[in-house]
């Protein structure tokens, strides 16, 4: 019976002794610690053969250089503009010329042009080559052209005039020119004859102060060149270089005024001249 007690104890020392030795080998778990997540598991898939030539013709540059666009033509180098001085900016400024020789090779805003007779859809006056042309295509068109900037009581006018279609024409020289009162006239036709007359805005119309024919006109399709000299109401004509007349008015005596010239027409036509020049000047 002894024995029996024996190996009673001896197997409940046993235990003890293994489950001391079990607790003494494990940590307890601490409740403040944080359990680091599990990673999921990640599905690699082999790339398809499309994929792989692809990533072989395109591959991605780390670091792609910047591109220009080249211009199609190179620039221009910057030029500093020279600074003018005031007398070259005075020889550079262009104003209206109160003596001077128009040759209509440029601007013509100081002229301006009417007509006192005639349908004006029948007619052009421009400027070609150097020439101001005026194509009368209707009867009895009287066309002036008239200097706008000056005044004048003392002047010299003269004008180159070519005929290039019907003998039957008149060129004029204007002078003294207003519209309240009037204006002198001289007329030159390309047949030989000539008249001094007055258009007066008193009287309503033209009168002749004197007139007479010429051998100094050259007939035909030729050049003249007519020129006329106003002092107040002290008139002279000449024709080709040559004095033809000279008329004192003590009717009208139209003292100044604007200057110009014009063409005119008759029964017959076409009127063609050319003018080459008109020139103001002192007398």
């Amino acid at each position: 019976m002894n024995h029996k007690i024996f190996k009673i104890i001896f197997l409940f020392i046993s235990f003890f002794i293994v489950v001391s030795l079990a607790c003494s080998t494990s940590t307890p778990p601490d409740p403040t610690a944080t359990a680091e997540p599990i990673p999921p598991t990640e599905i690699v898939q082999e790339p398809t053969e499309e994929e792989i030539i692809e990533e072989v013709v395109t591959p991605i540059a780390t670091n792609p250089p910047s591109r220009q666009i080249a211009p199609t033509q190179p620039a221009p180098p910057q030029v500093e503009e020279p600074v003018a001085t005031e007398e070259e900016y005075e020889f550079e400024y262009t104003e209206a010329q109160a003596f001077y020789v128009e040759e209509f090779d440029g601007d013509l805003s100081s002229y301006s042009y009417f007509l006192m007779s005639g349908d004006e859809s029948e007619m052009d006056l421009y400027t070609d080559n150097g020439r101001l042309v005026f194509d009368l295509r209707g009867r009895n068109q009287y066309v002036y052209v008239l200097y706008e900037e000056f005044y004048y009581s003392d002047v010299i006018i003269e004008v180159y005039a070519e005929n290039l279609g019907k003998n039957t024409n008149n060129v004029s020289l204007v002078c003294n020119y207003s519209d309240r009162f009037g204006w002198y006239e001289f007329n030159i036709s390309n047949g030989g004859l000539y008249d001094i007359l007055i258009y007066s805005e008193l009287d309503g119309g033209y009168f002749t102060l004197t007139s007479g024919g010429s051998k100094n006109v050259r007939t035909g399709r030729d050049v003249n060149v007519y020129t006329a000299v106003c002092r107040g109401n002290q008139l002279a004509l000449y024709i080709n270089g040559v004095l033809e007349k000279e008329f004192t008015d003590r009717k009208y005596n139209l003292r100044d005024g604007q200057v110009g010239f014009g063409v005119s027409s008759f029964n017959v036509l076409p009127i063609l001249v050319e003018v080459d020049y008109f020139a103001i000047d002192e007398p």
